[in-house]
């Protein structure tokens, strides 16, 4: 289910929490498709989709978080 674009600075931050305790690495990446599927985190992108993305970057303790997220895929 889609959620409306652009995602708040809120959901954001619940994505950059997620993706900090789903992964042991201390600088950690995340892409996700906004309106594909926000749940689903693809870790380490090495290919982005033609479309409009936003990127937020993230400090906890040692470690750090760089979540992009694209509108469609």
């Amino acid at each position: 289910m889609s959620k409306p674009w652009p995602p708040s600075e809120d959901q954001f931050q619940t994505l950059a929490m997620s993706a900090l305790d789903k992964s042991d690495k201390k600088d950690v990446k995340i892409l996700v498709y906004w309106e594909n599927n926000p749940n689903l985190m693809i870790f380490d992108p090495i290919h982005y989709a033609h479309t409009e993305y936003l990127e937020r970057k993230y400090k906890s303790d040692d470690r750090s978080v760089h979540v992009v997220v694209g509108k469609i895929d």
